[in-house]
C-alpha cells in the first residue's frame, strides 16, 4: 500500500511539472516570439554616423525615433519619424521574398527581422541595406544594419516654454508658396505653412513634390509687441527674434528675419508673404501657365 501511495505521489509531480512546462512554452511563445512591427522605435544603430566623432555625433542632432502603425491585410501602413524637433510621415509596405520578410518605405524592398521580445523592453528591429556595387567603379558598399529597440516617441505638441504670451491675431493657419530652394541650376519651390496654437506651440510644415517632402517643425514660442521669440522644442536654449505685421489686406509678413535655421538652412520665414489658406493665391508658374 505504501509503494502505491508513493506512485501517485510521483505522478501528481509529473503532472504538475508537465502543466508548468506546457504554461512556461506558452508564455515563452507569446512574449517571446518575434512582434509585429507595429509600435514605437528608437535608432540605436545607425551606419551614417557610426564613425562620426562625437561633434559631429552631436551636431548631427539628437535621437532618432519611429512610430509604425499597424499593418493592413495587405501588409500596408504609415509610419512616422520624430527626429530633432520635426516629424515626417510616410507609408510602408510589408511582403514576403524568398522566405524573408521584407520592407519598403519608399526606398524599395529591404529585408527586416524582429528579434526578442518587446514586451520585456528587450526587443530588436534590424533593417538590412543590401550590399552596392557600382557599376562604373566596381566598389562595393557593404550590407548596413539599421537597428532599433522598442522606446516611446518624443511628443512634441507639450514642449511649450514654462511661460509664454499668444497674439490673438497670430492665432490661425498662414501659408505661403513663394518660398524656394536653390539646388544646383534649379529652383525648386516648396509650400511653408504656419500655424499658431494658443498652446504656446508653432508649427511650421513644409511640403514639396520636387523633393518627395513633407515634414512639421515643432517650436515653442512667445510674443510680445509684435516680436516673436521662438525655439525648436528640442533645444529651447537657443533662441530665434524676428519682427511681424499683419497689413491692410490680412496678410502677414515678417522682417528683421536673420535666423538662418529653417530645414533648408535658409531664413526660417524669409522675404515672403504668408496668407490663411482662403486667401492663398496661385504659384507664379501656374500663373504664368494660365496666361500663356
Amino acid at each position: 500500500m505504501k509503494e502505491k501511495r508513493i506512485n501517485k505521489k510521483r505522478i501528481i509531480i509529473l503532472i504538475v511539472i508537465a502543466l508548468v512546462l506546457v504554461i512556461a512554452g506558452v508564455l515563452a511563445f507569446a512574449f517571446l516570439a518575434p512582434k509585429t512591427i507595429e509600435g514605437d522605435w528608437e535608432l540605436i544603430v545607425n551606419p551614417e554616423t557610426s564613425d562620426a566623432t562625437p561633434d559631429e555625433a552631436a551636431s548631427d542632432g539628437g535621437k532618432a525615433y519611429y512610430t509604425f502603425g499597424k499593418p493592413g491585410e495587405y501588409g500596408d501602413g504609415t509610419y512616422k519619424t520624430y527626429y530633432d524637433g520635426g516629424v515626417e510621415e510616410g507609408t510602408y509596405k510589408l511582403s514576403e521574398k524568398d522566405g524573408k520578410k521584407m520592407i519598403d518605405m519608399g526606398t524599395g524592398e529591404l529585408e527586416y527581422t524582429i528579434t526578442s521580445s518587446k514586451l520585456f523592453g528587450s526587443g530588436k528591429l534590424t533593417i538590412i541595406y543590401p550590399e552596392q556595387i557600382d557599376e562604373q567603379t566596381g566598389q562595393t558598399t557593404p550590407a548596413q544594419e539599421y537597428v532599433f529597440a522598442p522606446a516611446k516617441a518624443p511628443d512634441y505638441e507639450i514642449e511649450a516654454y514654462d511661460s509664454f504670451e499668444t497674439d490673438e491675431a497670430l492665432l490661425s493657419k498662414w501659408v505661403t508658396n513663394e518660398r524656394t530652394l536653390s539646388y544646383y541650376i534649379y529652383e525648386l519651390s516648396y509650400k511653408e505653412t504656419v500655424k499658431f496654437r494658443d498652446d504656446g506651440i508653432m508649427t511650421i510644415r513644409y511640403e514639396s513634390a520636387d523633393l518627395a517632402l513633407d515634414r512639421t517643425m515643432y517650436y515653442a514660442y512667445t510674443t510680445e509687441d509684435n516680436t516673436l521669440t521662438f525655439s525648436l522644442v528640442t533645444d529651447k536654449e537657443t533662441t530665434f527674434t524676428v519682427r511681424y505685421a499683419i497689413d491692410a489686406d490680412g496678410n502677414l509678413r515678417f522682417t528683421e528675419d536673420n535666423t538662418s535655421s529653417s530645414i533648408f538652412a535658409d531664413a526660417v520665414f524669409g522675404d515672403a508673404t504668408y496668407y490663411t489658406p482662403d486667401r492663398l493665391p496661385e504659384p507664379q508658374s501656374e500663373q504664368a501657365a494660365t496666361i500663356e
